[in-house]
């Protein structure tokens, strides 16, 4: 597909369906939500030059057969999307699916994949590293699909040079995503990399491994990649992009967000808003079931 003008719907239904797009410069210019640095990386290719630094980093000849990263899926809606997407990386990966759902999902050979309790964010995915073999470990989600037949070289020879704990992926949208997701992702992922040095987010990150025994992730159930990076050294690797974004109902935003601030509170941070602050801010909120959802679920956090 030939992506000419500036159509985000037509533009996702493609990425959906699995067709290459490549980019032209016609008619995009001052289009919106178009951002080159958004978009780009979702593209086969781009006509302009100033474009193609956004490029995901394509393939290189292998520099070894044997794998060094052992990726670690927690998975309960089917195959995990960007299943694909890790198998072909020109830095070869063992998967490890960890399934806590109802039929197992379909996995070709070579892709293990284990039923597993579900015991939160934090023990689920510690309990596999007792498995791994690899000299790194790759934790993912299974609705993320990393760009690039490069995705984890890249992020490997981040951490490798750079002096890092752990190592994450910029998060890019789905072109058909809201302004409200999209804004919060440029803020939680600027594509210049410029992240405080303890944030971390397990929808695509590298750790050492034997770091990870060595201080294993919080029993928590969920913010586990927050508590461990609090007290690490960690990079964004904006060169490193993965599609991911989602529109959580209201129910999912308030208990995903109640669950988060109650580790905050927990270590001593955030702690919630009061009833007060959280009926100033209701009518603006009740336009946005996310942004309600999220409110809610910061109402008197313990």
């Amino acid at each position: 597909m030939i992506l000419h003008s500036w159509d985000r719907h037509a533009f996702a239904k493609a990425l959906r369906q699995g067709h290459p797009v490549d980019l032209r410069a016609t008619d995009l210019g001052g289009a919106d939500p178009w951002r080159p640095e958004e978009v780009v990386p979702l593209c086969h290719d781009a006509s302009a030059p100033a474009w193609r630094r956004w490029l995901a980093p394509g393939a290189r000849p292998r520099r070894r057969e044997r794998p060094r990263v052992s990726v670690v899926i927690p998975c309960s809606r089917g195959t995990p999307v960007g299943l694909s997407a890790l198998l072909g990386q020109d830095e070869p990966v063992l998967v490890r699916l960890l399934w806590n759902g109802g039929a197992a999902p379909r996995a070709p050979s070579g892709v293990q994949v284990e039923r597993v309790p579900w015991r939160g964010h934090g023990s689920t995915r510690q309990a596999a590293v007792a498995g791994v073999t690899t000299e790194y470990t790759l934790f993912t989600v299974d609705d993320a699909i990393p760009q690039g037949a490069g995705f984890v070289r890249t992020l490997v020879d981040a951490l490798e040079g750079g002096g890092h704990d752990a190592v994450w992926a910029r998060q890019v949208p789905w072109p058909d995503a809201s302004l409200r997701t999209r804004d919060r992702l440029r803020a939680w992922c600027p594509p210049g990399g410029e992240a405080p040095a303890t944030r971390l987010d397990h929808v695509c990150a590298l750790h050492r491994t034997g770091l990870l025994r060595a201080d294993p992730l919080d029993d928590v159930p969920i913010a586990e990649d927050w508590a461990w990076g609090a007290r690490h050294r960690c990079c964004l690797v904006a060169e490193a992009p993965v599609l991911h974004s989602h529109a959580p109902s209201l129910r999912g935003s308030y208990r995903r967000t109640r669950d988060i601030h109650r580790v905050l509170a927990s270590h001593g941070e955030g702690g919630g808003v009061t009833t007060a602050s959280m009926l100033a801010a209701l009518p603006r909120a009740l336009a946005d079931r996310d942004a309600l959802g999220e409110l809610l679920g910061q109402w008197r956090v313990r």
